[in-house]
């Protein structure tokens, strides 16, 4: 069994220390939980929040990859041995583009993987200065193989479809997800678990910011749509314990995979105009 824990923050806006004190002492709490966690996961941007204002500012608070949001990370991975996805963190990459970015570390404080969010929410301004990721890497850990997705994502089943195509056990999620659409958030993660056969582990933020208020419900589902744990819509640790055999069992009982016809799916269409 491999246990998570899903530090689901209050997130102070635009305060990273605050943010930083607050995220030592709930990674604190979680290790000292019985079983003791072997993976601990933290929401989208946690260290500092967002808003509309801020997508037309990215230059004032993305970091570096060697930044002090992502240092914070690798010493509670290192100090507490755990493996670690660290949210995600405004980052400025080597090409000199900004991405919204998920980091994958492991018990040595070691990054091993990462993720730039792919859908960016045009509606909200965030690809005013962000770039869109384009790699959808499946990462092998010691527990199975992890895809990550940020917030958004999680309503484009595309990208979930070819995580499991690489044979990913689990997905996990990173969210500032917003009320009042906590019914949207379960039932796409649902979905996400269900059409593809796989682990769902999804950390949301809770709490008020410039934009309105986030709906909490981080969540743990496994391959059947079953949910394994969830929280509600205030800070907490949610914890649960994943027991990867089960992936190979439900693919093997639903041969999903097998039966499919991508050669009809027509993946030449152009979208429509909506």
């Amino acid at each position: 069994m491999t246990n998570f824990a899903l530090l689901q923050t209050n997130i102070a806006f635009d305060d990273p220390k605050a943010n930083y004190e607050n995220v030592r002492k709930l990674f604190a709490s979680a290790m000292a939980k019985t079983p003791r966690p072997d993976v601990v996961v933290l929401p989208e941007d946690w260290s500092a929040g967002f808003s509309d204002k801020m997508f037309h500012e990215m230059e004032k608070h993305c970091e570096t990859p060697d930044g002090p949001t992502l240092k914070v990370c690798k010493d509670l991975a290192k100090e507490y041995h755990v493996w670690v996805v660290a949210g995600s963190i405004s980052t400025l990459h080597a090409d000199g583009k900004m991405r919204n970015t998920v980091f994958l570390i492991d018990r040595d404080g070691n990054v091993v993987g990462d993720y730039s969010k792919m859908h960016l929410y045009s509606d909200m301004d965030e690809d005013a200065q962000l770039t869109h990721g384009e790699k959808h890497e499946v990462y092998d850990t010691e527990f199975g193989r992890v895809g990550m997705m940020v917030c958004y994502d999680i309503r484009f089943c595309e990208l979930s479809r070819i995580y499991a195509l690489k044979k990913a056990d689990v997905l996990v999620v990173v969210s500032n997800f917003p009320n009042p659409r906590v019914n949207h958030w379960r039932t796409l993660l649902m979905a996400r678990a269900i059409e593809n056969q796989m682990f769902v582990v999804a950390c949301n933020r809770v709490g008020p910011s410039p934009m309105g208020t986030y709906c909490g419900h981080s969540i743990i589902i496994d391959p059947w749509g079953e949910v394994i744990a969830e929280g509600g819509d205030e800070q907490e640790i949610i914890t649960g314990s994943i027991d990867f055999g089960k992936t190979k069992e439900v693919r093997d009982l639903i041969h999903m995979f097998r039966d499919r016809q991508p050669q009809l799916y027509g993946t030449t269409l152009t979208d429509p105009q909506i």
